[in-house]
Formats: structure tokens, C-alpha cells, sequence
């Protein structure tokens, strides 16, 4: 069924449709809530946060726009979050570390949070597409380097390259592109 009409379905509160997307998408929910927690939870907590990602797909149904996301990249957002939701509950001694703030040159306002995303993605359109998939698999959906090498046929030592390269890449193009970073010492990592 076409995605566009299945979205449609499920904004009008039809279950079936509830239960295509479960269908279709449960083992790509799964892999991203096992990818972030796997390593610190049981399987039944990996179980729980992808019944909440779909619950909670059903519940905004309507918050999902078909001409600005698809439904696997607005899964994946959920799924993540909601993994990350029940990694900060299950140990709450992790204390996850601050984003960088952005700061615009000629207005020393830093960007909100909408912004650092408008910011990063046109970064990141900038890079190649192989390097922006590492990026992405890695950074986003927490991916380890052996699982992308492993998936992309490459070599580990490949990944790790294309990530370091990458990230001085983004850098460069944020710097050049009329951002900062508030710290002047993470220019230099």
C-alpha cells in the first residue's frame, strides 16, 4: 500500500492501519531502540520502548505531514527518542553531555533548537552521500563503526576515517558558512 494513504488511514483513527505500519516497520523500530539501549537493557525494555514508539504514532497521528517527512524518518525520530527517554530513566546517573551551542556571527544570539537542526542538515547536505549516510547511521542512530562497516562493505578503519574527515568537514563548512562555537577549544578537536 502506498505510504501516503496508509498515513492517511492512520489519521482518521483506522487501526488496520495502526497495524500495517507495525507490520511493516516493527524490525526497523527495534533496531534503533537496540542499537541505543541494547547494551544496557534486557530485551523486554527494547520490547517496551518500540510498543511505545507505535503508541505513540498513534496517538500524533496527525502531527505527521506527508510532503515534509516520510514515515520511516518520522519513525526513526520517534524511535529514537523514546529510546533515549528510557535510557535516561533506566540510569539516571548518566548525565548526557550538552550539545554545542551555535552562535551566528553578527548576532550573538545562539540559534533555538529548530534552528541548530535547519543548520546541521544543511551541513550535512554539503557532505557526499556515502558520507552523510555514516554520519547519520552513526551520530543519529547510534550505530557502532563495525555494524556500518559491516553493512556498507567497508573496512572499520574506513568508517572511523570517513567519520574523523567528516566531522572536520562539518566544521569547516559551519565555520565558513558564518557559525561558531561558543567554546574556541572545540574548534581545535
Amino acid at each position: 500500500m502506498e505510504e501516503s494513504k496508509l498515513i492517511d488511514r492512520l489519521k482518521q483513527g483506522d487501526p488496520s492501519a495502526l497495524a500495517s505500519i507495525i507490520d511493516r516497520y516493527a524490525g526497523y523500530a527495534s533496531t534503533i531502540v537496540r542499537n541505543i539501549i541494547g547494551a544496557y537493557m534486557k530485551s523486554e525494555d527494547i520490547e517496551e520502548a518500540v510498543s511505545d514508539v507505535f503508541v505513540r504514532i498513534w496517538h500524533h497521528a496527525a502531527q505527521i505531514q506527508d510532503n515534509c517527512v516520510t514515515l520511516k524518518s518520522y519513525l526513526a525520530a520517534i524511535a529514537r527518542n523514546e529510546a533515549l527517554k528510557k535510557l535516561r530513566g533506566y540510569r539516571p546517573q548518566l548525565v548526557p553531555l550538552e550539545d554545542d551551542v551555535l552562535f551566528v556571527d553578527d548576532a550573538n544570539a545562539p540559534l533555538e533548537r529548530s534552528e541548530k537542526k535547519q543548520v546541521l542538515e544543511w551541513a550535512l547536505s554539503l557532505m557526499g552521500e556515502q558520507d552523510r549516510e555514516i554520519f547519520v547511521r552513526h551520530y543519529f542512530f547510534m550505530e557502532k563503526t563495525s555494524a556500518i562497516a559491516r553493512q556498507l562493505g567497508m573496512n572499520e578503519s574506513t568508517v572511523r576515517s570517513r567519520l574523523s574527515r567528516g566531522r572536520g568537514y562539518l566544521r569547516q563548512a559551519l565555520l565558513e558558512g558564518g557559525y561558531r562555537f561558543e567554546d574556541e577549544n572545540l574548534r581545535n578537536v
